[in-house]
C-alpha cells in the first residue's frame, strides 16, 4: 500500500504528531508512507525531514507549497499525487474549520485517493475536558486515526523519539569540550510568535537569581542562530558555565544535549517539546492564546505556568491591545519558585503536574 500524510508545521508540531504519526505505521507497518509537508514552514523553522528523518516513521516527503496563490502550482502537485497512485491519505494537519478541511478532501479526492482518513468536522474540533482543559494536540491528532491503539501521553514511550548514537556522541563531546556534563539547566528564551515572548527583561532577571541560588549548576542555550545574541546577554547574569548553542546544532543534536539536562525553562516553543519528547522535565512559560492544555509538554514531572485571563484563547501572534496582559503577568519569582521546587527535590513526579494560575 501507499499511504499519504498531510501535516504542515515546524519543531514543536512534529514533536506533537509523533504519537499520530507511530500509530499510521503500525496500523500499515508494511506500507510506504509519504509525508506531504512544508520544507520549512519558515526560515527559522525546523523541518519534517530534520525531525523525522530515519525513523522508521516516513520514508519519502513530498513539498507542499505553502501559501501559494499559484494555480499552476497546486495543478502540478495534484498530477504528481496522482502518479502515485495513493491508495490512502491521513490528515494531520491543523484544524482550520469545515469548509477548509472539506476543500483539502476535495483537493485530495482529485488526487485520486479514494481513501481519506481525518477529514470529518468531529476528527478536527478541540475537545474540553471536564476540567476545562482542552485535551492535549497530540490527542486530537490520534482520535483522527480509526482503531488507533490508545497511548499514554503522560509516558515518553508516546513520542517513540528515536536519538542515533551519532547524535548522543555529538552531544557528549561539545558539552565536555566546554567542561560541562549533566550538572546543567537547559533554556531556550526564544519563539517565533511573539505573543509568547516573556520578555528579555523577565529573563535577564530569571537568570540573575538562579545564579546566585544555584552557582555551580551550568547553563546551556537552545535555540535558533537569530536568538543566539539575546541569549549571550542573558546568559551574561549567569555566574557559573555558559554554553550557547542557539543556530550550532541540528534539531536532533539539540535533542540529545537535551536529554542530558537535569531541566529544561523555556516558552511554549520547539525546543520545549523537543525537551518534553526525550524525557527531560521543563519549567514552561506560556501565554493563554491557546486553551490551557492544548499545547502544554507530554509527559510525566513537568511544571506549567499559565495565567487564564478573560482574553484567553485569543489565537493572536501579535498582542497590542491587551499588551500581552497573560504571559507579562507571570512573575521572575513564581518561575524561581517552580524552578525551585524541581531541583531542590530528591523524587521524580510519577505524574505530570501542571500549574494553572487564574486572575
Amino acid at each position: 500500500m501507499r499511504i499519504l500524510i498531510y501535516r504542515l508545521g515546524s519543531l514543536g508540531d512534529w514533536c506533537v504528531a509523533l504519537p499520530a504519526l507511530r500509530a499510521v505505521r503500525q496500523r500499515y507497518p508494511e506500507a510506504q508512507i509519504a509525508l506531504l509537508t512544508n520544507f520549512p514552514v519558515a526560515a527559522r523553522a525546523a523541518s519534517a525531514i530534520s525531525i523525522l528523518d530515519n525513523t522508521g516513521l516516513i520514508d519519502e516527503f513530498i513539498a507542499y507549497p505553502v501559501g501559494t496563490r499559484n494555480p499552476w502550482r497546486l495543478l502540478s502537485l495534484l498530477v504528481n499525487l496522482r502518479r502515485s497512485k495513493f491508495d490512502v491519505v491521513v490528515n494531520l494537519a491543523a484544524w482550520r474549520g469545515a469548509t477548509k478541511t472539506k476543500r483539502d478532501a476535495t483537493f485530495f479526492y482529485l488526487a485520486g485517493i479514494r481513501e481519506r482518513i481525518g477529514f470529518s468536522p468531529v476528527d478536527g474540533e478541540l475537545n474540553y475536558q471536564a476540567d476545562g482543559m482542552a485535551e492535549p494536540e497530540a490527542a486530537r491528532l490520534l482520535r483522527r486515526i480509526p482503531r488507533s491503539q490508545p497511548s499514554d501521553l503522560t509516558s515518553i514511550e508516546s513520542y517513540g523519539f528515536v536519538l542515533t548514537d551519532s547524535d548522543r556522541q555529538w552531544a557528549k563531546q561539545i558539552l565536555t569540550a566546554s567542561g560541562i556534563d549533566t550538572d546543567f539547566i537547559a533554556v531556550s528564551l526564544g519563539t517565533k510568535v511573539p505573543a509568547k515572548d516573556w520578555g528579555e527583561e523577565n529573563w535577564c532577571g530569571l537568570l540573575k537569581q538562579l545564579g546566585q541560588r544555584y552557582p555551580k549548576i551550568a547553563v546551556v542555550f537552545i535555540g535558533a542562530a537569530d536568538e543566539r545574541e539575546r541569549s549571550q546577554r542573558c546568559g551574561a547574569h549567569w555566574p557559573s558555565k555558559v554554553l550557547n548553542l542557539c543556530g550550532s546544532c541540528t534539531p536532533r543534536q539539540s535533542a540529545a544535549v537535551l536529554a542530558r539536562a537535569r531541566l529544561f525553562i523555556g516558552h511554549d516553543s520547539g525546543p520545549m517539546h523537543l525537551a518534553a519528547a526525550v524525557g527531560t522535565r521543563c519549567v514552561a512559560i506560556f501565554s493563554a492564546r491557546a486553551p490551557a492544555g492544548q499545547w502544554f509538554p507530554l509527559g510525566a514531572g513537568h511544571r506549567v505556568i499559565y495565567h487564564k485571563t478573560d482574553c484567553y484563547g485569543c489565537g493572536l501572534d501579535v498582542c497590542t491591545e491587551q499588551k500581552k496582559k497573560c504571559i507579562l503577568s507571570i512573575t521572575v519569582d513564581e518561575v524561581i519558585s517552580t524552578v525551585k521546587d524541581i531541583l531542590d527535590s530528591s523524587t521524580v513526579a510519577k505524574l505530570s503536574h501542571l500549574r494553572i494560575l487564574r486572575n
